[in-house]
């Protein structure tokens, strides 16, 4: 199981460093956190029907550089 961090802007718009064009966004935190776990999955199915390989994932403090601003929450999404 990979862990991929999401990183969740004060208006609950949800992206992942680790994957381009994976966005999502919720009308709050938990629904935000709901919804990036689906829009991850719903990626990660893409890319291995196209036989891609998943990236490793960034640590915590890398994408805490790369992101810092209009940072609401970093949440973890585990992927199988």
């Amino acid at each position: 199981m990979k862990k991929y961090i999401a990183v969740i802007d004060k208006d609950f718009g949800v992206i992942f460093p680790d994957f381009d064009g994976c966005v999502s966004a919720g009308k709050d935190l938990n629904d935000a956190i709901n919804m990036a776990q689906e829009a991850l999955e719903f990626h990660v199915e893409g890319m291995r029907e196209d036989g891609e390989e998943l990236p490793e994932p960034k640590t915590l403090e890398q994408v805490k550089k790369e992101y810092h601003e209009n940072v609401f929450k970093y949440q973890p999404i585990f992927i199988k």
